[in-house]
């Protein structure tokens, strides 16, 4: 068995690349948490891979992990969210490992490159949405840097999720650090839902 090799996607592995994220995402599905990633088709996985940029990690011919850099984010996720109208933000999204690979630090693999390349491109920060319910996500994510910002709602799903973003350089002086005006978005203190400015909690 050799090591995995990180790489760039390549169009003609997107049925691979749906599958993998249904491998990845069953157990959320079985919690009751409908990410995308449970049952996009194969059509969703190649807009949302080649709009953005994929790196996948391989071993012995077959896909382990990967994950999606978009910059800017998605036209439909700053409809939702104040954080990703900010300038120069990127985004991190369809991180997944299989389930059999799992342990052995490949999402940190798949992550730091996505933040190496975010600052190649000279992003203010790198954000990520996430199912508030899934605590774990959301520990690892704040172990890795990141700190909570907003909770958005993104149609059709059952649950909050949860906007985080690391930040990678200061942002410009001509630019506000964040929206100075109030944010529909609802305030992640003390579980209330108001509308407040974005919040400025800082990683534990």
């Amino acid at each position: 068995m050799t090591g995995p090799i990180l790489r760039k996607a390549d169009r003609d592995e997107v049925v691979e690349m749906t599958n993998l994220l249904h491998l990845a995402h069953a157990e959320l599905a079985d919690r009751g948490l409908n990410f995308s990633g449970v049952d996009q088709t194969v059509a969703t996985t190649r807009r949302r891979s080649f709009q953005g940029s994929t790196w996948v990690l391989e071993q012995d011919g077959q896909l382990i992990g990967m994950a999606t850099l978009s910059m800017p984010p998605s036209s439909v996720l700053r409809n939702l969210s104040e954080v990703a109208n900010v300038r120069r933000a990127a985004w991190l999204n369809q991180l997944a490992v299989h389930p059999d690979h799992r342990g052995d630090g490949h999402a940190r693999t798949l992550f730091e490159k996505i933040r190496d390349e975010a600052i190649r491109r000279r992003a203010a920060f790198l954000g990520i949405d996430t199912a508030r319910p899934a605590e774990d996500l959301v520990e690892i994510y704040l172990y890795w840097g990141f700190a909570e910002r907003e909770v958005i709602q993104w149609p059709g799903k059952a649950y909050d999720s949860l906007v985080m973003t690391l930040a990678l350089r200061p942002l410009p002086a001509a630019a506000p650090s964040w929206p100075a005006r109030a944010s529909p978005a609802r305030s992640i203190r003390r579980g209330r839902t108001t509308c407040s400015p974005i919040p400025t909690r800082r990683s534990r």
